[in-house]
């Protein structure tokens, strides 16, 4: 299925997608100890490479799809195609599963670095 979906900002959905996973997963890297410089040096906009570090790093219960996600829309929007709207990634799944899917990662973010609990800034 083709990402064509247009969201109410006017912008597509895809690249807004893309930016949640790694902003997701790169506040999970700043709370395990991992500076800015650090991922930004050596993740970039990687979303597969920096779904294996959190892994690594202790984030449990990654919701199911996120990989498959990260896997198409990572390579597209290291390389700025997301953004410049040149490509519109086929999906495995319906750009509603796909808002849950990342829904569900910043849900297991936030509880994994205490939000719930009040902690934070």
């Amino acid at each position: 299925m083709a990402w064509t979906e247009v969201d109410r900002s006017g912008g597509r959905s895809a690249y807004a997608s893309a930016i949640a996973i790694e902003l997701g997963l790169k506040a999970y890297l700043l709370h395990r100890g991992f500076s800015d410089d650090w991922n930004r040096i050596r993740l970039r906009h990687d979303l597969k490479k920096t779904l294996r570090c959190a892994r690594l790093a202790g984030l449990r219960e990654v919701p199911e799809g996120l990989a498959e996600l990260a896997a198409v829309l990572g390579p597209l929007y290291a390389s700025g195609d997301l953004r410049s709207g040149a490509v519109e990634p086929e999906l495995t799944v319906p750009p509603e599963a796909a808002v849950r899917v990342i829904s569900g990662l910043l849900d297991v973010v936030e509880a994994a670095i205490g939000m719930d609990e009040g902690a934070g800034p």
